[in-house]
């Protein structure tokens, strides 16, 4: 054989194996989830959050947990609603530190493996602090608090600088109405969806959108139903909503439904809901993965936590996301491509 045929060989063999190598490991963006089990301490069960990496097809794996048992923080902290900066460094969350603490607002450094200090914060131990939202750059946190002092008597929700340390204002509408809860910011820091129960609302409760630039609250009334509305998510821009409720015509109990602001219109999710209960969605910025609970028989747990692409509009796999244990509070971001 000549050495330019040998050599032409060569290449279309170097060729044949990069493409088939192409064609055997798809990629697609990296995704980060962080999210809530009692895999690891079930008696008692108090949940660790623990943060999850996917290839944004089909392979992923648990990278870590925010650790409260091996390095002695405290063997009663449970950790619930995890909240990630769109980096992915930060991790803002609640911790409930054994049965008779209400309840603390935490961020956590991912790169530095610790917790950081806002003790302005925590300043009233006694007070249940629970859900907290980051904005996209890590500066704002917004959480809600039952009868904490200088807010409502009951459920309000709280602004928080963390790069200054301070507290800020709440817009007027919000403070005014009975239970306002469950917070969702926005990546860009301008909109802030919640939960209240106010007067002359739609339903049970309803979501609202606050501007917190303008300092203006919709009622959204052509989303809101007559039943339960809860658990609102944002997109990066605020444009696109997910939210669990209770409405007539879905598919089970409760159900995630997708709404987009600007079209004044629900997006459909084929395949995404089941007879079982649905609840808890997370957005990525770009609203194209959608993480939510789902209660389904077919899962691995009471509760599991399912991966959803709406641009294929199917589930993706998840190996080694869900225990036998309950796997909830799921947050997800696309993290940035590495340079």
């Amino acid at each position: 054989m000549s050495r330019a045929l040998i050599f032409l060989v060569i290449i279309v063999s170097s060729v044949d194996v990069a493409f088939a190598q192409s064609v055997q490991e798809p990629t697609g963006p990296k995704l980060l989830l962080a999210f809530s089990s009692v895999r690891e301490r079930r008696a008692p069960p108090y949940p660790v959050v623990y943060f999850y990496e996917h290839d944004g097809v089909s392979n992923g794996q648990l990278v870590g947990s925010i650790e409260s048992i091996a390095k002695g923080i405290n063997f009663t902290r449970a950790d619930m609603h995890p909240s990630l900066s769109r980096d992915g460094r930060f991790c803002a969350f609640s911790a409930q530190y054994g049965v008779t603490d209400g309840g603390r607002i935490e961020v956590y450094d991912r790169r530095e493996k610790k917790l950081l200090p806002f003790p302005a914060i925590n300043d009233f131990p006694n007070v249940h602090q629970m859900s907290p939202t980051l904005s996209g750059d890590g500066s704002l946190v917004v959480f809600s608090a039952w009868a904490r002092p200088g807010g409502s008597p009951r459920w309000g929700l709280f602004l928080y600088d963390l790069t200054a340390k301070k507290f800020l204002d709440s817009p007027k509408p919000i403070s005014a109405t009975l239970d306002d809860r469950l917070p969702a910011i926005s990546g860009d820091g301008r909109f802030l969806a919640y939960v209240s129960n106010a007067r002359g609302g739609v339903g049970l409760t309803d979501i609202y959108l606050c501007d917190l630039h303008e300092k203006t609250v919709d009622a959204l009334p052509g989303m809101n139903s007559k039943n339960m509305d809860l658990q609102p998510s944002l997109s990066g821009d605020g444009r696109l909503l997910a939210l669990s409720s209770d409405r007539p015509g879905g598919a089970g109990g409760r159900d995630i439904h997708l709404y987009d602001r600007s079209e004044k219109k629900f997006l459909p999710l084929t395949g995404l809901n089941s007879l079982a209960p649905e609840q808890s969605p997370s957005l990525t910025a770009d609203g194209r993965y959608l993480v939510f609970v789902s209660e389904r028989l077919s899962g691995a747990g009471e509760r599991d936590i399912y991966l959803y692409d709406r641009e294929k509009q199917s589930f993706l796999p998840t190996p080694g996301l869900n225990s036998k244990e309950d796997d909830f509070d799921p947050c997800v971001i696309v993290l940035p491509t590495q340079k």
